[in-house]
């Protein structure tokens, strides 16, 4: 079946496009990039994970993986963007409710944010990295990991 998610890191960003819910193993697959990717650069790394608008959502075991995902991904990095795609109520009403439990949880602070589109993100990337975004972000698109 594969793994849950296609990754690369450009530049400092680390790009992650999530086709379906991680599963424990893929939460582990993904840190061991992530340690690598950091070493290699000695600073955080600047996440950015989209979510496929057709990903159905996460029942309770996945919502436990995306939890140990979410703590696993902040060891490494400066900054979490999570783009959960598509304009459909469905959509809107998981960006709404992600971005409410991570205020209860008291988990939302200014290294995570949540967006409908890497468009939101683009300033936010460009002044952590000193410099325009939007060519690491092109990239991106051509290899798949973000729309």
């Amino acid at each position: 079946m594969g793994t849950a998610f296609k990754a690369a890191l450009i530049d400092r960003v680390f790009f992650a496009r999530y086709v379906r819910p991680p599963a424990r193993d893929d939460v582990a697959q993904l840190e061991t990039q992530l340690a690598e990717a950091r070493e290699r650069l000695g600073q955080p790394l600047l996440y950015v994970a989209s979510i496929v608008a057709t990903v159905k959502v996460p029942n309770l075991e996945e919502r436990t993986h995306l939890n140990l995902l979410l703590a696993t991904v902040r060891k490494y990095s400066e900054v979490v963007h999570l783009i959960i795609e598509g304009s459909e109520l469905q959509n809107s009403l998981q960006r709404v409710i992600i971005s409410g439990m991570l205020i209860v949880t008291r988990t939302y602070d200014d290294g995570l944010a949540v967006h409908k589109s890497i468009t939101a993100a683009t300033s936010d990337l460009s002044e952590r990295l000193h410099r325009d975004a939007a060519p690491l972000i092109q990239e991106a698109r051509e290899r798949g990991l973000v729309l």
